[in-house]
This record gives C-alpha cells, structure tokens and sequence, in this order.
C-alpha cells in the first residue's frame, strides 16, 4: 500500500496545481523608462478673437482687424506603470528533494522528506501571495482520537471542504467556500490506487479574511475512504488519508491577476534524483520515476467555475473605494486601472482607450494610468 500511496502522490503532485463637434489635432509622444510609460495627448484650448470697438474707426472709413492667435495646444500627461505580476525576473529554488522556479525575491519553505514532503512559495514582502502543497497528511475521525493522537483536527464526513475549514479556523475571521467542482482527473487519481476508493476530490474558491485583510484563493486535496475500526472502549481509530494537498492565495480581487505566475511556479516544480533514491530505498524496491511535472488544469477549473457576477461586484466596489476606472486599450488589448475621470481628461475624439465592459471585470488587469 505504500508503494501505491507513493506513486498516487508522485503522480498528481499539485493535481491542479480561474461626439459631434470640431475635431481636434492630436499628438501622442511615447518616452518608455522602466515599467513606466509617460503619455501626452495634445487638446486645443478654446480661444476668442479680440473684438474691435466700431467706435475707434480711423477717419478714412477702413476697419482695422485684430487676427485671433494660434490656438494654443494643451498637453495630458499620463503614466502607464505595469504591475508587479507583469514585470518579474525569475530564478530557481533547489533543495535536497526538489527544485521549484520563483520569481525574484519570493521565499521557499519547506519540511519532511520522500515520505512526506511540505512546501510553500510566498511572495517575499510579506503580502498575502503564495502557493503551497502538502503530498500526504491524516486525520482522525472523532475528536478523542484526535486528542490521543495529537492531531490539530478531526474530520466527521471527510470532506475537502470539512478540511479546509477547520484547517484555517484557528488563523482566519472567515473562511467562505463560494464555488467548487470536481476535477475531470478523478477516474485517472482513482486508477493509481486499486486499495482504496477516492471519498471526497474538490477544487474549492473560497474567501476569507487574515488578520483583517480579505483575500481569495483556491483549495484542492483528495480524501480516501476511512473504514471504521471500532476497538476496545468503543473508540473509532479509523484515520483518513488526504493527498495531494494544494493552496494558491491572494488579496481579494487580485487571484485573477496572479494566476499565470502562480500556475508558473506550480508547473516548475521537479522532484531531484535524490528524493527517488530515498523513496526507492525506503520502499525496499524500485519503482520507476514518473512524471514530476504538475497538472494546473483542476487548478483552473475550480477558478473558471467561480462566481463571476460576485467577481464584478467586487472589482467594481474596489475601484469605486480606490477612485479609478478601468479602461481597455485598443493598441495593446491590456486592461488598466486608470484614475478616475481619465476618459473625461483624455476627450471623446481619441479611439485608443474606452470604458470596459462588466466581463472584462473578471479578466483582471496588467497595470495603472496615472496622472
């Protein structure tokens, strides 16, 4: 059985792992330093010609006429800042047992072994970013044995979402379960284990709220059935086997916009020679190194099947609390954060910029206008 456990969590290692009018001369100059792209539009100011007093006409009878001036160009200077998702340098993590690829500055944590292995990958700020997987833990069935045992919980039905919620009881103010769906690698996951049938596989999307900071994420593991095992005194030793335990988490709003870069570091993930030695030895046997790439596609099932009329009334609360307007860029088919009243600054005339439609609230977006 170990060796099928084994196999199950080397194989599924993050299984988932979401106007009429004058027209107007217009010039745009483009100056590209950094991440930031500094904008000028030109817009002509209104301007009177000086009117002449009939009364000063010289005595020959001629009109003398004041030529109005030029019109003057006013310029609109803005900055385009690309966000921190889409600007990254990226380098590889390596340790004993696996090597992981993250962008710069991020941190790596991890415990166990071949037996059981725990990582996590965090972005190195101190923000509410990251991703984590666990390849195997247990729990009890009821809460004495749980005591007994020292395990921080016990599961009752041994569902994904039962897990997760008493996971994060003790850390969060709410932990919220908003969507869930199981993954199509279900029929494959249960074809690796010929002992035991598959109880509970969920990818769930669910809120939650940290210290008071809101984030989002998605939430996945496989549970395997647990037959009771009634023994003296009546006690239920029964203890259920989970795997293939992942996270990827973010500020509220932002999950959209980090999946790529979550899903790249997910993906990258290779278990060492050395970590198949060490299986391969403690098993007493050898078993042949399969596929140590990871499979994002639950992962992006769980998110796609999220409530996306709850995803617009949240970007759109954002924006409203942080004064901006999101627009879409024609040139570049990018969505911005711009500040509020851009599009009234910018004029009707131009084509390059329009306001989003309320889908594009759940694409995210890749950066900022600024004044």
């Amino acid at each position: 059985m170990k060796q099928n456990i084994a196999i199950l969590i080397a194989c599924t290692l993050l299984p988932f792992c979401t106007a009429c009018g004058n027209k107007t001369e217009s010039s745009v100059s483009q100056q590209t330093s950094g991440t930031t792209e500094q904008q000028t539009l030109s817009t002509p100011e209104e301007t009177t010609a000086d009117q002449t007093d009939i009364n000063d006409t010289p005595e020959d009878n001629t009109i003398s006429e004041t030529q109005p001036p030029v019109a003057e160009q006013q310029k609109l200077e803005y900055n385009i800042r690309s966000a921190d998702w889409k600007d990254l340098q990226w380098t590889q993590y390596q340790c004993a047992y696996f090597t992981l690829n993250i962008p710069v500055g991020w941190q790596v944590y991890w415990d166990g072994n071949s037996e059981a292995l725990t990582w996590q990958a965090v972005a190195g700020d101190g923000s509410m970013l990251g991703l984590s997987n666990t390849d195997h833990l247990s729990a009890a069935k009821n809460a004495d044995i749980c005591n007994l045992l020292g395990h921080s919980f016990y599961l009752e039905n041994g569902t994904v979402e039962e897990l997760f919620s008493k996971m994060y009881a003790p850390t969060t103010e709410y932990f919220t379960v908003l969507n869930s769906c199981v993954p199509d690698n279900i029929n494959y996951l249960q074809s690796l284990r010929t002992d035991k049938a598959i109880w509970d596989y969920q990818s769930l999307y669910a809120a939650f709220s940290e210290n008071g900071i809101e984030g989002e994420g998605i939430y996945s593991a496989v549970i395997m059935e647990a037959p009771d095992v009634i023994l003296t005194g009546g006690y239920n030793y029964a203890m259920w086997e989970i795997n293939c335990i992942f996270t990827e988490f973010a500020p509220r709003g932002e999950l959209v916009n980090w999946q790529p870069v979550l899903c790249e570091i997910a993906q990258s993930f290779t278990y060492t020679d050395y970590y198949w030695q060490e299986m391969m030895e403690r098993l007493g046997n050898r078993i042949e190194p399969m596929s140590t790439t990871s499979d994002t596609d639950p992962i992006m099932e769980a998110f796609e099947e999220r409530m996306t009329e709850d995803e617009i009334i949240q970007a759109k609360r954002s924006d409203m609390i942080g004064e901006y307007e999101r627009v879409y860029d024609s040139e570049t088919g990018n969505i911005y954060r711009a500040y509020d009243g851009f599009l009234d600054d910018i004029g009707s005339d131009q084509t390059r910029y329009s306001p989003i439609t309320d889908s594009q609230y759940a694409e995210g977006y890749v950066g900022w206008i600024d004044k």
